[in-house]
């Protein structure tokens, strides 16, 4: 992750072009780039602030675009003005931000379910276990998204708040489930 005010001085690109069919490894190739976090500069190529994880990510992804029968072409240390890079700064933030909207959706709809269960006084270990695996869910979600946000979208502290709330909230839940099934 690269500091929210630092710009990267080079990038990585990757040039590629790969069978029309099947297309199903088109699709494959796209979502291994999405999940990295590349930004598309046109149809078949795709940027990504030069670091080591993203020279090791670009590497593999270009190594299966071969298995698939494509033609890859990785450039390391490409220089680009600063009008393009901030360009390619301002789509990678966006798409994090839109991510990191969606975890907040849904970590705000697992508060709603646990306070839900609360007052139905539902408080049964399979429910909790259900709860748990959700916010498990989202906590890995996060961090996928951490992992591609070179630029620090500023909701990832919203996003670490919000899943702590659900922590406690699920703590708070399984300790009236245990006084509960103690009481019974």
């Amino acid at each position: 992750m690269l500091d929210g005010a630092e710009k990267p001085s080079t990038w990585r690109l990757l040039i590629y072009t790969i069978p029309s069919e099947p297309s199903r490894k088109r699709a494959f190739i796209w979502r291994e780039l999405k999940k990295v976090g590349a930004v598309y500069l046109r149809d078949g190529v795709c940027a990504l602030p030069e670091g080591e994880g993203t020279a090791t990510a670009m590497g593999k992804i270009a190594a299966k675009i071969e298995e698939f029968g494509g033609e890859p072409t990785v450039i390391a240390g490409a220089e680009l003005n600063a009008s393009r890079a901030q360009t390619i700064i301002e789509a990678s933030r966006r798409d994090r931000e839109q991510e990191y909207d969606q975890v907040l959706r849904e970590g705000e709809g697992l508060l709603k379910h646990v306070r839900r269960e609360t007052e139905h006084r539902e408080f049964t270990f399979a429910e909790l276990e259900e709860l748990e695996a959700d916010l498990k869910k989202l906590r890995g979600w996060f961090q996928q998204i951490q992992g591609r946000d070179y630029f620090d979208a500023p909701q990832a502290d919203q996003v670490a708040a919000l899943l702590e709330r659900c922590d406690d909230a699920l703590s708070s839940f399984m300790e009236a489930a245990s006084d509960r099934e103690a009481g019974q």
